[in-house]
Parts: C-alpha cells; sequence; structure tokens
C-alpha cells in the first residue's frame, strides 16, 4: 500500500507539468467587441435618463421645501404644517424609491445587454481552450482581484492567448 501511494505522489507532479495552461484578458477581449460598445452607450444613456429623472423629482421636492420654510411660521395652523410635513415626507419617499426602482431596473438592463456577450466570450474562451488542449485559461486580472489571495499564475509558463480568442469572435 505505501508503495502505491508513493508511486501516485511521485506520477502526480509529472501530470502537473504535463498541463497546457493558458491566459488571457477578458477586459481586452470584451472592450473590442462592438456589441460590448453599443450596450455601454445604451447604458450610459439609460444612466442620463435616470440621473435626470432623479434630479427633476429633488428640484420639486427642494421647491416645496423652500415653500414651507418660507411660509410657515409660528402662528400657521398646525393642520396646515402637518399636511406640509406630511406632503414633503411622502416626496422623500418617493425619491427615495424612486432611486431604489432606478438602480434595479439598470441592473437589470446591465443583465440582459451584457449577459449574451459574455455568453459569446466564454463560448470562445472554451472553443479556443479545447481546440489548444489547455487544461487551465485564466485570467490573471481576474485572480489578483478575486478572494484567491494566495493563487498566482506565471506568465512565463503559461501561454497569451487572448488573440487567439479575439479571432475566434471574429474580432
Amino acid at each position: 500500500m505505501k508503495k502505491l501511494i508513493i508511486a501516485m505522489l511521485l506520477i502526480a507532479p509529472l501530470n502537473l507539468m504535463a498541463q497546457k495552461i493558458g491566459s488571457y484578458s477578458l477586459q481586452a477581449v470584451v472592450e473590442n467587441m462592438p456589441a460590448y460598445k453599443t450596450a455601454q452607450s445604451e447604458l450610459e444613456t439609460l444612466g442620463k435618463t435616470y440621473e435626470a429623472n432623479m434630479q427633476d423629482m429633488y428640484k420639486e421636492y427642494q421647491t416645496k421645501l423652500q415653500k414651507y420654510q418660507s411660509e410657515i411660521n409660528d402662528q400657521t395652523p398646525k393642520n396646515m404644517v402637518e399636511r406640509a410635513q406630511k406632503e414633503l415626507a411622502e416626496m422623500e419617499q418617493k425619491i427615495q424609491q424612486a432611486g431604489e426602482d432606478n438602480q434595479r431596473a439598470f441592473q437589470e438592463a446591465t443583465q440582459q445587454k451584457m449577459a449574451p456577450i459574455y455568453q459569446r466570450v466564454n463560448e470562445a474562451i472554451a472553443a479556443v481552450a479545447k481546440e489548444g488542449n489547455y487544461t487551465f485559461l485564466l485570467d490573471p486580472t481576474m485572480i489578483q482581484t478575486s478572494q484567491a489571495t494566495n493563487f498566482y499564475l506565471n506568465p512565463s509558463l503559461s501561454e497569451d492567448v487572448t488573440a487567439k480568442i479575439k479571432t475566434k469572435l471574429g474580432l
């Protein structure tokens, strides 16, 4: 039994040495895709629309607040003060809810526009890995920004396949 374990331990490093590892830059691939540029432009326009909407709501709120502050004094009937305060509180809630709704809608739009782009890229990565018999294809920038702080990809021992992925995508 000990001989079998020792033999496996000696063979395991040989198997690791036979593995072919490639690296790529996801950012370099995606940023060259026309669909990505179009999606980014559409999302920027959508973001500006949401921002303008929020600014309009906030301006309306500021106007009402200034009117309240200028018209309400110690001699204003209590019911009018309460009504104005209630109206301002409702506006604050509407602004907050609109902000949350806009953020959620923007995230959904981003997901909807980007998902097909990343799917195409992932398919191209898988095709390059299969065609080139790569055991691993890794994006070093993703490794550095992930929680895997003890993982390192030696660039001199891996092949950069970014160009192959771009070619697979017709870029």
